[in-house]
């Protein structure tokens, strides 16, 4: 089986995300979504009645593997704080490398759901990403998406790391460091109260 490295790469350029600002998510036990904020509906043109409790994965690119979905929701289930990186779709037919973290919702010790956050993910890293998903995609193209599977697990266990592990040392930081990227949101800033005469 040949496999095409460079597919997702060769797809058109995408869009960054504004590096001091974040999409914000809620979505529930099965990854749908229950809310977004506003600087996602502006920067990809989705309105909320357009996705509301629809996938998380209706975000993803189409050449994002067919098992990015599982990956993600293992990840967010048995992390705390998960990482994970996407390439995700505008309205207007564009795309753009988010980089997500997890954390959970709980209530009564319990897990309810679960808060995503986005940011651009760093331009120094995507070629890892698209290396990867783009052998995975292929694979499940020609095998299926339990082939898909079989090979990111032998992909980590070779490497000895778990998938978390290989995002924050693809984006080249630690985890306290990746918090820290987190905490940059300038839609979180006070606003300066104009003057007033009065």
């Amino acid at each position: 089986m040949t496999i095409n490295k460079t597919s997702m790469a060769k797809n058109k350029k995408c869009n960054s995300l504004d590096p001091a600002r974040k999409f914000k998510f809620k979505v529930d036990l099965e990854g749908k979504i229950q809310f977004f904020n506003s600087y996602f509906t502006e920067f990809t043109g989705y309105s909320i009645t357009e996705l509301i409790l629809k996938d998380f994965s209706k975000l993803f690119e189409e050449d994002m593997p067919k098992l990015s979905m599982d990956v993600l929701i293992n990840e967010i289930e048995k992390n705390p704080k998960a990482f994970f990186a996407y390439k995700g779709k505008t309205k207007d037919g564009g795309c753009y490398w988010g980089l997500l973290r997890s954390s959970q919702r709980l209530s009564n010790n319990e897990i309810i759901g679960y808060d995503l956050e986005v940011k651009l993910l760093p331009q120094n890293s995507v070629k890892a990403f698209e290396n990867l998903y783009s052998i995975i995609h292929e694979i499940e193209k020609n095998a299926g998406k339990k082939a898909g599977e079989k090979y990111l697990e032998g992909f980590l266990e070779e490497k000895n790391k778990t998938f978390k592990d290989f995002v924050l040392e693809a984006i080249e930081i630690n985890e306290k460091k990746a918090d820290k990227y987190f905490e940059i949101d300038e839609d979180e800033k006070p606003k300066k109260k104009k003057k007033s005469w009065f």
